[in-house]
């Protein structure tokens, strides 16, 4: 399987000033596929050495008692027969169960920066902030290396990722018809439509979308089987939640507030409430686990804005706030809905909220921080994108939607263009300066964002 990260590797990888990688990213989003089986096998062949601090015990307790960079390299020289120099590449693993690796990348970046070395984990942020004191041993203050490391963050793969492995003719139809603002004909719309949705269903799991590509021939197998892998995963999710957090309740309180979050914007005010969790609850219960579950990765956190907005922007009213899922094939997995009944139903299965969802998944992975505005009365855009400096609202809508919060919006800022991304086809009203996109152009449309080609 094909990931756009790759491209940052090699990127890293040929920077003469290169200092060493931390690869960030939650449970199962492929970060070590992506390290060693795309990168380290192909640039590093029979050059690279992969250590796991959730496996390899004597490793972990060796640098817990000689966080010397001189003892270490040693180590790894006589026990693996590493050699440390510029050919070798050091791939460090599950980081988490090794905070001294972390702090001694200092050490690598002024001392040995000759050594190609990236260090990876899945709740690195998190064992930070908790310390740690497993298994006997107890971390001394920890001081993030800062200003001497690069970073890199692994998403779920997004839709023109997931496009790109699963039909790869149809991504290059896409990137070129979007490229040229080509008319789309119906039959071809609703074919897209119809993949786009598979992507709702299956998400970008590397795995749900590894066993829904290879079985794609029988469709509804192909849902049941990714089903089945999002199943375990969610379960895994949860499990995971007992791992460095204060104490037994804060658990509890992460995994009720995980399991919510299609509730919560299943409503018709999609702000997140504490009530609906617990009526005993009040906002400062939660603020614990919400940090948690955000700082894994595994849910995403969308502010609120009000009528008059300006950038860069930054929170105003923290008590009000939206939760999304970080992956859309978790997301309708917690919601309920049944491969069988998708299969026979793709079209009226998804609501609008797994479309919002979905805005929100593609948002983040490219690390737009997520906004959303309120008007008086209704008025309302799902998203705010702060684009070179211009606010430009996003509004998420299954189907066509309204004038109402343009207008509204444009009485309290200044007149620019809105993206509407929808199930239609697409079109710029000049007029108006709006821009709708049917969603499977939304991905692409973020790339070009991201090369600053608009």
């Amino acid at each position: 399987m094909d990931r756009k990260y790759l491209v940052d590797l090699i990127r890293w990888n040929q920077d003469e000033n290169r200092k060493p990688l931390l690869v960030f990213g939650a449970r199962q989003v492929g970060k070590s596929y992506l390290i060693e089986e795309l990168f380290a096998k192909k640039y590093y062949k029979n050059a690279y050495l992969r250590i796991d601090c959730s496996d390899d015990g004597d490793f972990v307790d060796y640098v817990y008692k000689n966080d010397s960079l001189d003892k270490v390299l040693d180590y790894l020289y006589i026990r693996y027969d590493f050699v440390p120099d510029k050919n070798h590449l050091l791939f460090v693993d599950e980081a988490q169960e090794c905070l001294p690796i972390i702090k001694m990348m200092k050490h690598f970046c002024e001392r040995r920066r000759e050594i190609p070395l990236i260090v990876s984990g899945s709740l690195v942020r998190i064992k930070i902030s908790r310390g740690s004191k497993k298994a006997g041993r107890e971390d001394k203050k920890f001081l993030f290396p800062v200003g001497k490391i690069n970073q890199l963050t692994v998403y779920p793969l997004t839709f023109d990722e997931f496009l790109y492995n699963y039909k790869k003719n149809t991504y290059d139809y896409l990137t070129n018809s979007f490229a040229e603002k080509s008319f789309i004909n119906d039959e071809l719309h609703q074919q897209l439509i119809d993949i786009f949705n598979d992507y709702l269903f299956v998400g970008g799991m590397p795995e749900a979308v590894d066993v829904f590509i290879k079985n794609k021939e029988n469709k509804v197998f192909a849902y049941e089987k990714a089903y089945k892998t999002l199943s375990d995963i969610y379960s895994n999710y949860l499990s995971d939640m007992e791992l460095y957090q204060a104490s037994s309740e804060s658990i509890l309180k992460s995994r009720l507030i995980f399991r919510n979050i299609y509730s919560q914007l299943n409503k018709e005010n999609k702000n997140f409430k504490c009530s609906m969790l617990n009526e005993k609850y009040k906002t400062r219960d939660v603020v614990a686990p919400i940090e948690w579950l955000v700082t894994a990765n595994v849910v995403n956190k969308s502010l609120l804005l009000k009528e008059h907005v300006s950038t860069p922007l930054v929170e105003e009213d923290g008590s009000l706030y939206r939760l999304y899922l970080s992956d859309m094939g978790l997301f309708t997995y917690q919601s309920g809905l049944k491969a069988k009944g998708f299969a026979l139903d793709k079209q009226n299965s998804l609501s609008g909220i797994y479309y919002e969802n979905y805005v929100s998944t593609e948002l983040a992975a490219r690390n737009f921080p997520l906004f959303y505005w309120k008007g008086k009365r209704s008025s309302e855009f799902e998203f705010l994108l702060d684009i070179d400096g211009r606010v430009v609202p996003i509004d998420s809508k299954k189907k066509k939607g309204s004038l109402n919060s343009i207008n509204e919006f444009r009485m309290h800022n200044k007149r620019g263009p809105v993206i509407k991304v929808s199930m239609n086809h697409y079109g710029y009203d000049e007029e108006n300066e709006i821009l709708t996109l049917p969603y499977y152009y939304f991905a692409f449309y973020l790339n070009s964002v991201m090369k600053g080609i608009l």
